[in-house]
């Protein structure tokens, strides 16, 4: 991640994923190329189907090497003009668009926020609010993501910064704040309070 003043003129920041939470897919591959040998080593007393089985496991720790390598493309960018993601699909966002971000988890019914009333909330991604507003207890949640909430529009999971597994990101938290920072700087002003 490389951090900028918002207010500088050309700046910009860049969120990736990093190793650690692309580490499970090279698991996945070395655990199916160890499966394939096995059933190579196999077809040689069983027969051809073993082979087709070893080649098909093959194919699977391929896939499992080429979604490490591109998901290692995966990005968010943010520039004065708006918000660049780097997924599988690029997306651009620009700030007039932007109403703010959510913390999500992983599992259904840990999403931060108590409602539609502040679309920037933040919480420690390593104990995550509760929807009755008390705290986690217990390992933190395995995925944590950033959502775009768009003005009119659908929401956005952002490719970066995420938290994979249950270390955590230390980083994640001001990472949120800054995405919040940039929202402030570059985004639509809030209307005045009466």
């Amino acid at each position: 991640m490389a951090a900028s003043d918002p207010g500088l003129p050309g700046s910009e920041v860049v969120f990736s994923r990093d190793r650690a939470g692309r580490l499970p897919l090279l698991r996945r591959a070395a655990t199916a190329v160890v499966f394939a040998g096995l059933a190579a080593a196999a077809g040689a007393k069983l027969g051809a189907p073993m082979f087709i089985i070893a080649g098909v496991i093959g194919l699977g720790a391929a896939g499992c090497v080429v979604a490490y390598a591109w998901q290692g493309r995966f990005r968010t960018v943010l520039t004065p003009d708006g918000i660049q993601l780097h997924g599988y699909v690029r997306h651009y966002i620009p700030w007039h668009e932007v109403a703010g971000f959510r913390v999500s988890h992983g599992q259904a019914g840990a999403e931060s926020g108590q409602g539609e009333g502040d679309p920037s909330q933040h919480i420690d991604a390593s104990r995550p609010r509760l929807p009755d507003g008390g705290r986690q207890t217990g390992p933190p949640r395995p995925h944590v993501t950033v959502q775009v909430l768009r003005t009119g529009r659908r929401r956005l999971v952002l490719p970066a910064p995420s938290v994979n597994g249950p270390a955590g990101d230390y980083r994640f938290t001001d990472s949120v704040r800054q995405l919040e920072e940039w929202r402030r700087h570059y985004g639509p002003q809030a209307p005045a309070q009466r």
